[in-house]
């Protein structure tokens, strides 16, 4: 999937146009030269922002209590495996 980059005020200016490209594609906008804001259709968004999706960032201390002893459990098990790599 492209991803198309305009200007807001061009955005503001064609908006009609670009709400339709945006339900085809992301299209991110720029303010003074710099990306500051993607516009996606709202299934995609709500997708994202879904505690069932594991693509999900969490802040730190944000993370589910039985996601965060996961990744504890597995992080252990890495470091467990490299040193005993080591060892050989």
């Amino acid at each position: 999937m492209t991803n198309k980059t305009i200007s807001s005020v061009e955005f503001v200016r064609h908006f009609g146009r670009y709400h339709d490209e945006a339900m085809r594609e992301p299209i991110t906008l720029t303010k003074h030269g710099r990306a500051s804001v993607v516009v996606v259709p709202v299934d995609v968004y709500e997708r994202m922002m879904s505690s069932n999706d594991p693509r999900r960032a969490y802040a730190a201390g944000e993370m589910p209590r039985e996601l965060a002893d996961m990744f504890l459990a597995q992080l252990e098990q890495d470091s467990a495996d490299y040193q005993a790599s080591k060892d050989d």
